[in-house]
């Protein structure tokens, strides 16, 4: 069984869809359960030959009880992969006093991009260790690569997942399990608000595809390669211009907003 968090929009249900069209059994998690429904239903009408589970799960309001449940749910079946996808960020860029949401906004921010990679890996390691096979991949982000001003805890708790992921290769490096970090560009969801896909700009389908291909080949890649140019390149520039970049989509994603508002 293959676990995707986060697993009915955007890069998680496209990670669900391709590890479908492999062949793999699907444990799909998400916190509505009309669209986990509908994708379960999506995947079964193309890949009727494979199982596909789900559970509910809104990390933003998951107690300690829930995630012992989950667990406990999660390890009645074997998992091969579990793909820790789920995470949140800001609506709009802002400095930390004035996001949009204020503390509650940060408290949800930090639980949903921390909390599940951590507690659903040391839930599911066990039973990969007794197996010694296993796979996991934790979606990051370049952000977490780059100090994003007005992006703050989003760009740090993606720092948290990279920094984890490394130590976890390290841990289990002789137990047989991959550890991988994905650490994306822009990829075209609903969590970044841009609708338009381009060559450095991918649809989330196509993300997936990719990203999927480079496990075991990559301990810790962007996952796409006009991304890995991108990020390659990125490393030359001087933190300045990055600044000013930083800046300058910063003032694109406003404006991307405000155009909405007036439609």
């Amino acid at each position: 069984m293959k676990v995707v968090t986060g697993a009915t929009d955007g890069i998680g249900r496209s990670y669900a869809l391709d590890l479908a069209r492999r062949g793999f059994n699907i444990f799909l998690i998400s916190r509505t359960k009309s669209k986990l429904v509908k994708t379960k239903k999506q995947i079964l009408n193309k890949y009727s030959d494979i199982e596909v589970r789900y559970a509910i799960c809104d990390f933003t309001r998951v107690s300690y009880e829930d995630y012992k449940r989950l667990l406990h749910s999660l390890n009645e079946v074997d998992i091969g992969i579990l793909i820790n996808n789920v995470g949140m960020c800001f609506d709009n860029p802002e400095v930390l006093h004035r996001v949009e949401g204020g503390i509650d906004t940060l408290t949800n921010v930090i639980n949903v991009n921390i909390l599940p990679v951590t507690l659903l890996t040391a839930g599911i390691l066990p039973q990969m260790m007794a197996r010694k096979s296993g796979i996991i991949v934790n979606i990051g982000s370049a952000a977490g690569s780059i100090h994003m001003a007005k992006w703050s805890v989003y760009s740090a708790t993606k720092k948290y997942i990279e920094w984890f992921t490394s130590i976890l290769q390290k841990e289990y490096e002789n137990e047989g399990i991959i550890c991988q970090t994905i650490t994306p560009l822009l990829v075209s969801t609903n969590m970044i608000k841009n609708p338009l896909s381009s060559i450095f700009c991918p649809n989330s389908d196509s993300f997936a595809k990719s990203s999927l291909n480079t496990i075991g080949n990559s301990s810790s890649t962007t996952g796409y390669i006009t991304h890995q140019i991108q990020f390659e390149l990125i490393k030359f520039v001087p933190e300045i211009i990055i600044d000013l970049f930083v800046k300058n989509l910063n003032n694109q994603l406003l404006d991307y907003q405000l155009d909405k508002k007036r439609v």
